[in-house]
């Protein structure tokens, strides 16, 4: 089988979890196809659950490899920077200040990304990762659709959260500002879950 489709040398836990995760944002973009923005960001959660449980069971089970580094960043990318594009366009607006804030924000998840390749830090991340990104920005979104904010925050975010992305900060991996980033993501989806 491998003969006829390569690829398949790197089939392993974390590779399939990375692919599911991915699976949970194409379906993420089918609700949002349909005007679901709770449903969506439920699948994101479970998306943003895989990407946190690959790299968990890479590390456990010695299966750490570049070609899943690379899936992993190229499913980061669709699912943090690709998606919220649609999430602001269907739900926020499209005024040139928020088209100005994705580009930015999207140019700084690449970077990013592709940064976070060449320097293959084990123990830190240097600058604020992806999936932290989608989450503050996810949460704006939110409180503009549901609670009135003002879209000058919702700009205000995607900006700083491009800058972060790009920045010098250090964050050990694994640490306490990602425990405290998960609670906020579990009581985030308990909020959209009960609106």
């Amino acid at each position: 089988m491998k003969k006829y489709f390569p690829a398949l040398q790197y089939l392993n836990v974390p590779n399939v979890i990375t692919s599911v995760g991915m699976v949970f944002g194409i379906i993420a973009c089918y609700f949002l196809a349909h005007g679901d923005l709770r449903a969506a960001l439920i699948c994101l959660f479970f998306s943003g659950f895989m990407d946190l449980a690959d790299g968990f069971f890479a590390g456990k089970l010695n299966q750490k490899t570049v070609f899943g580094q690379y899936v992993d960043s190229l499913v980061d990318f669709f699912i943090c920077c690709i998606i919220p594009i649609w999430i602001v366009f269907a739900f926020v607006g499209t005024n040139i200040l928020l088209i100005a804030g994705l580009a930015f924000y999207c140019m700084g998840g690449l970077w990013r990304l592709a940064y976070f390749n060449v320097i293959a830090d084990k123990e830190y991340f240097t600058g604020l990762p992806v999936p932290g990104a989608l989450f503050f920005v996810v949460a704006t979104i939110w409180m503009v659709v549901f609670y009135g904010f003002p879209i000058w925050v919702c700009v205000a975010i995607l900006f700083l959260t491009g800058a972060l992305m790009i920045s010098c900060i250090r964050l050990a991996k694994y640490g306490f500002w990602q425990k405290s980033l998960w609670v906020l993501v579990v009581a985030f989806l308990v909020l959209v879950i009960v609106t």
